[in-house]
């Protein structure tokens, strides 16, 4: 199964579990999974009480990296818990018998919303708790790495190709526009064309050596599906779970 941002709403992963009766399963969540923000104290407490609950059902949860997620975080997961796992960019997990590459990172809109007074100073040494914004939050292409995998079946990514909705080819929609014209971000569009390419080129890459046949992805907040070159392309929106019939 697969579940769209949540932005450390944790709790929806409780509900749904009784809602449906979930047992014996794993879930994948494509970013914005919303741990950072918090002290490392209280952030261990509220995944602690969610953790529980998943290893009560037997049920394992793999996050990626969203752009609302403190990145060291997903590098090295601190927590250590047991049946929440945070993933570094890259990992590949198999699961039903897929092998599947998960890639976070993307560009935040609204960055200079979040950065704080220290930050813009120049002061870059993080407090976690006291941030709302990362500069490392962005989609890192690694050319080398993508050209190694091989017999990768599915890739989860927290944004997606340019091919995808939303289309950005004749410009940005009034949400980013007034953003832009908000905060004074200029180079706000010129990233997010940028980032919106280099994950093209992850899948060019990767589709060299690999039958990629579904791609899982959130960050726009919105449900939809592409089918592109014969992969499928499913956006889920925020807090959506879906859970994928897999042909035998």
């Amino acid at each position: 199964m697969y579940l769209g941002d949540i932005h450390g709403g944790f709790n929806i992963i409780n509900q749904y579990i009784k809602m449906y009766g979930l047992k014996d399963l794993d879930i994948i969540q494509v970013g914005d999974f919303g741990v950072g923000f918090n002290t490392f104290e209280k952030e261990l407490r509220n995944l602690k009480m969610t953790n529980d609950v998943l290893e009560k059902n037997n049920i394992h949860l793999w996050a990626i990296r969203g752009n609302h997620d403190h990145k060291p975080y997903f590098d090295n997961d601190p927590f250590s818990l047991s049946n929440i796992h945070l993933l570094k960019d890259y990992t590949v997990l198999n699961l039903a018998g897929k092998n599947i590459l998960c890639i976070g990172g993307a560009v935040s809109v609204d960055r200079k919303w979040r950065i704080t007074k220290k930050q813009e100073s120049g002061n870059f040494n993080n407090t976690i708790g006291h941030e709302s914004w990362w500069p490392d939050e962005v989609f890192e292409l690694d050319r080398d790495k993508l050209g190694s995998f091989r017999d990768i079946n599915i890739v989860v990514t927290h944004t997606c190709p340019h091919y995808c909705p939303p289309d950005n080819t004749f410009g940005f929609g009034p949400f980013v526009e007034g953003i832009i014209k908000e905060t004074g971000d200029k180079e706000l569009r010129t990233d997010l064309l940028v980032e919106r390419q280099q994950v093209t080129d992850a899948f060019v890459i990767l589709k060299m050596n690999n039958d990629i046949e579904y791609n899982y992805h959130g960050h726009f907040h919105r449900s939809d599906l592409t089918i592109y070159d014969g992969t499928k392309y499913r956006l889920l929106g925020v807090n959506e779970l879906w859970e994928e019939r897999y042909e035998e």
